[in-house]
C-alpha cells in the first residue's frame, strides 16, 4: 500500500481526472450526457485533480508557489462548480 501515496501515483491520478473531463466533455457535445450530468463529473473530476494535484507537482519538480496556487485554483474552481451545479438544480425543481 506504499504506492498509493507515491507521487507517481499521483500524476496517474491528475492524468485521469483530466482524461474524465475530456470524456464528459465529448459525451455532453455527442447529447450522451445532460448538462446536469456534465455539471457532476467536472465537479468530481476537478475535486479528483485539486486533491492529487500537490504531490503530482512535487513529482514534476514545481515550486511550493506553483503547487500552491494550482491547488487553491482549483479548490475554488471546484466550489464555484459545486455552488453552479447546485444553483441551476434548485432551478429546476421550482419550474
Amino acid at each position: 500500500m506504499d504506492w498509493i501515496g507515491s507521487a507517481e501515483f499521483h500524476v496517474l491520478m491528475v492524468v485521469f481526472g483530466v482524461l474524465m473531463i475530456g470524456l464528459g466533455v465529448r459525451s455532453y457535445l455527442h447529447s450522451r450526457l445532460s448538462a446536469s450530468e456534465l455539471g457532476f463529473v467536472l465537479v468530481a473530476s476537478v475535486a479528483w485533480i485539486a486533491y492529487a494535484i500537490a504531490d503530482a507537482a512535487a513529482f514534476l519538480s514545481l515550486p511550493t508557489a506553483i503547487t500552491s496556487l494550482l491547488t487553491g485554483g482549483l479548490s475554488l474552481l471546484f466550489i464555484a462548480l459545486f455552488l453552479y451545479w447546485g444553483y441551476t438544480q434548485r432551478g429546476g425543481e421550482d419550474a
